[in-house]
């Protein structure tokens, strides 16, 4: 079979594969957290050992995040939120006071992280927080019309609920961007992307718009 036929075969079994996809509508998940409740967003963090996350472990061997990406990604974040138009769920910037006030649990393993981000909840008045950690990152080299690296990121979004101290939701984005033909059951991911390569922020709002979703915020 030469190469050119051999294309024309993938790219009729992607669209097939979109079609079919596209025919199996998800249903919309349910509200983790009640409409009335009160919700903030905590800044992003990098941690650097397991018992700093709420649930999940560390990827092996992943480097620190540069300095100004947690910054950026709230950014980004807040941007997302507001285009859902939630008026209940306070940014960032509304628990960024109560992380100086609070002290840093060094001790209780992640039960002492847990206690730490329920007195964080306690201390910025909400019901519930949804803390995002970036535990790997890698961003594009190259351009969004052809690359040598691609993109990809790893992201763990939590709902805390500050009442009982616990993890009600737990949302894991792991998404290394790949090209169709290294992953046809992506195809409907391209044709989103328009065909383009995205940045690490770009791939990150995706995950951050999928967690909302899982969330029912």
């Amino acid at each position: 079979m030469n190469t050119m036929l051999l294309k024309r075969l993938l790219v009729v079994a992607a669209v097939a594969l979109l079609v079919f996809s596209l025919g199996c509508k998800r249903k919309a998940p349910v509200s983790a957290a009640p409409t009335e409740a009160r919700i903030a967003v905590a800044p992003f963090a990098n941690p650097r050992a397991d018992f700093e996350l709420l649930a999940g472990y560390l990827p092996e061997d992943a480097p620190a995040v540069s300095e100004g990406v947690p910054g950026k990604l709230d950014e980004v974040f807040t941007g997302v939120l507001a285009s859902g138009g939630k008026a209940r769920i306070a940014g960032p910037s509304a628990v960024a006071a109560c992380l100086k006030a609070e002290p840093k649990e060094t001790e209780g393993g992640r039960l002492g992280t847990l206690r730490y981000w329920q007195d964080i909840g306690r201390c910025a008045g909400v019901d519930y927080v949804v803390v995002p950690q970036v535990l790997a990152w890698r961003e594009r080299e190259g351009s969004a019309m052809g690359t040598t690296v691609s993109a990809a990121v790893v992201i763990n979004f939590y709902l805390l609920d500050v009442k009982t101290g616990g993890v009600i939701k737990f949302f894991h984005f792991d998404e290394e961007q790949l090209a169709l033909a290294d992953n046809l059951l992506d195809a409907k991911k391209f044709i989103d992307r328009k065909g383009r390569w995205l940045t690490a922020y770009e791939l990150a709002a995706e995950g951050m718009r999928a967690a909302v979703t899982e969330f029912g915020l």
